[in-house]
């Protein structure tokens, strides 16, 4: 099977719970099937068994002789293309890029803001903090989006 038909399958299987399932995974690490259903909220520890036989099966995750499940593989599909994972979390990428233009707004008020401020620091400011409400924005609609 090619690398883009074995993508195409995991996208199209990798939806809703078991999404949610794996998005837990990435962030978590290892965890037992009680785990996840207790922080998923399923009614029962068969259904996050289901899930994650269904991600086992796909070869995303894998499971030691303790019944303890882990991230084998790791696919940016759906949602989760939209994310970075940073330690334990996941983070909408939008963010980093807000934290850029955050400080490049602070760096530029402390080392070129003149005064009484021109029309063109008038502008970047502007343009600085327009950038900044966009992005913060875009981050909070993708943070929304997370799969659990």
């Amino acid at each position: 099977m090619s690398i883009e038909s074995e993508k195409d399958m995991v996208d199209k299987l990798l939806k809703g719970r078991t999404m949610s399932v794996y998005a837990l995974l990435l962030s978590q690490g290892e965890m037992g099937v009680r785990d996840v259903q207790r922080a998923l909220k399923f009614s029962s520890p068969s259904l996050a068994l289901h899930h994650l036989s269904k991600l086992t099966e796909l070869d995303l995750v894998r499971k030691d002789e303790h019944g303890i499940y882990s991230i084998s593989k790791t696919v940016r599909v759906g949602s989760l293309s939209l994310f970075i994972k940073f330690g334990s979390i996941l983070l909408p990428r939008f963010l980093f890029l807000g934290t850029l233009f955050t400080a490049m707004l602070i760096l530029y008020c402390i080392f070129f803001l003149t005064w009484p401020p021109t029309g063109g620091d008038l502008m970047y400011i502007a343009m600085g903090v327009i950038a900044i409400i966009v992005i913060s924005y875009e981050s909070r609609q993708i943070w929304l989006l997370k799969p659990f």
